[in-house]
């Protein structure tokens, strides 16, 4: 109802205001037309609530909800200067809150909280607070962007998490120490059994150039061929934690 009478309102005012305009103002009066028509495509596209910034983390924090393992094929890419590392291709076994096997045919260093989904909740969640310092309306759908700092000591540095308003997965983080920025991560993500978003691209940019002991480079995982709750029992990451 609101848009609808927001529309006539400001389809009358157009009206009104083109026939006072003079004729050889055509181009005023197109470019009037412009903006009333931006401003009614505004006014009738899709609403999005207003939320706390407690609310945005907590939706994106429950967007693994109801996984409870998965497999997936993961390749990891680096590009730092000085640092000669090969591909890596391996296929993980996750069952949060905290079992991971790795079958790989090459050495792989890979941060365990990058693959157990729920361990994010325990660390954005302890002892933090978080703010909502924007939102991007001109992006379709709109972003929100959280700042996340430890409570009590803001000096101690902060992260920064863009969330898509109509997924609740994050398109962006940020990590940062004081001024000086650590690393920028872009996410890509894809529907799997037309139930849960999981990422497909991962690309972390390490350091600014700033800090001396932090190369700039270039981490890129690719997430692929996803397997969702298999029934991976605890037996099966203790028969190969012993080996």
């Amino acid at each position: 109802m609101l848009n609808a009478m927001l529309m006539i309102r400001l389809t009358t005012t157009r009206d009104w205001l083109t026939r006072r305009l003079p004729r050889q103002c055509s181009a005023a009066r197109s470019g009037l037309s412009c903006v009333v028509l931006a401003l009614v495509m505004l006014t009738t596209g899709p609403v999005y609530a207003a939320l706390s910034a407690q609310e945005i983390l907590a939706n994106a924090l429950d967007l693994h909800k109801g996984i409870t393992d998965y497999i997936a094929d993961v390749c990891v890419e680096t590009d730092i200067p000085d640092l000669n590392m090969p591909v890596s291709r391996m296929t993980v076994y996750v069952k949060p809150p905290d079992k991971v096997h790795i079958e790989s045919r090459s050495i792989v260093i890979l941060p365990r909280d990058a693959l157990l989904l729920g361990n994010l909740r325990r660390h954005l969640t302890e002892d933090t607070q978080v703010m909502l310092v924007g939102t991007d309306v001109s992006a379709s759908p709109p972003v929100y962007c959280l700042k996340i700092v430890p409570k009590g000591n803001a000096n101690r540095g902060r992260l920064l998490l863009w969330v898509a308003a109509n997924t609740w997965t994050l398109t962006k983080s940020e990590i940062w120490a004081g001024p000086n920025k650590l690393a920028t991560v872009l996410w890509k993500y894809t529907q799997v059994n037309k139930q849960f978003w999981m990422p497909t691209r991962l690309v972390c940019r390490l350091g600014d150039g700033t800090l001396p002991m932090l190369s700039a480079g270039t981490i890129t995982l690719t997430f692929s061929n996803y397997r969702i709750n298999t029934g991976l029992s605890d037996e099966f990451f203790a028969a190969r934690e012993s080996k």
